[in-house]
């Protein structure tokens, strides 16, 4: 990833950049900076069961397609954290989260394994997504 004519390849190196406070959404070109983007948030591999951690890497990918390809939205890592904030809130929030995301198709599509699982498996994901996300 390319980020201030710097070349951007590990995780650390990612995190590091977000903590300086670069806006690391402005620097997204294609899928594969969404998906190193996701995984370094994310994925940290030391959970006994990866279904969640998996499920929120996946969630994330939802919001920021939401975010990235939405006109008018806010472009932020700190609006992306506001929206995953909403999930806690049971079905209520993680049905505010379904509203928003249903007009950006890639969104719409990965925020179906949240849709369909039962509000407590819903609420898990969300709240590994949200301890995640406040990290960076």
């Amino acid at each position: 990833m390319n980020v201030n004519e710097k070349i951007i390849s590990t995780k650390t190196e990612l995190l590091e950049t977000i903590k300086q406070g670069v806006n690391i959404l402005d620097y997204i070109k294609d899928e594969r900076d969404i998906d190193f983007v996701t995984n370094a948030i994310v994925i940290e591999k030391n959970d006994d069961d990866s279904y969640y951690e998996e499920t929120a890497e996946i969630v994330f990918k939802s919001i920021l397609y939401y975010v990235l390809f939405t006109d008018g939205e806010t472009k932020t890592l700190n609006r992306c954290k506001e929206i995953a904030k909403y999930g806690i809130n049971g079905i209520d929030g993680i049905n505010k989260i379904k509203d928003l995301v249903a007009n950006e198709e890639r969104a719409n599509i990965l925020f179906k394994p949240v849709e369909i699982a039962s509000e407590a498996t819903a609420k898990a994901v969300f709240e590994k997504l949200n301890e995640r996300l406040s990290k960076i």
